[in-house]
Parts: structure tokens; C-alpha cells; sequence
């Protein structure tokens, strides 16, 4: 909700949280590769996608980076 009122500092420290209680939340770790992108830092995003799609059933990651 942060990301889409562009506060990504909340972003991230809610994704953040959100990796702490389930580290498994492959949503966190996509949210934290758009704020990584959009500080044009892609190196960073395609680490934290690759992650990601290691840990999720991998169709939610490949749509996500389709759309972006």
C-alpha cells in the first residue's frame, strides 16, 4: 500500500517486517526489486527477483517482471 502512495521508506520497511515474520514471502522480495529498479539499481532487483523465484512457485515472479 506504501509503494502505490510513493513512500517507498514505508515500502521497504514493510517489506522488510514482512521478510522477518515469513521469509518465504516472495511478494516482500519483489516489492523491495520495484523500489530497487526504480532507484535504478538493477543489479539489486535482479538479485532480489532471482530470490524471489527461488522461493515462490515461480509464476507469480515471471508475471510480475513481465509487467514491469
Amino acid at each position: 500500500m506504501y509503494l502505490l502512495h510513493g513512500d517507498e521508506e514505508l515500502a521497504m520497511q514493510a517489506f522488510s517486517r514482512s521478510q522477518a515474520n515469513d521469509p518465504e514471502n516472495a511478494v516482500a522480495w519483489v516489492g523491495q526489486a520495484v523500489i530497487a529498479l526504480h532507484n535504478s539499481d538493477p543489479l539489486e532487483a535482479r538479485e532480489l527477483y532471482q530470490h524471489a523465484f527461488e522461493i515462490s512457485d515461480r509464476s507469480f515472479v515471471r508475471l510480475h517482471v513481465r509487467l514491469c
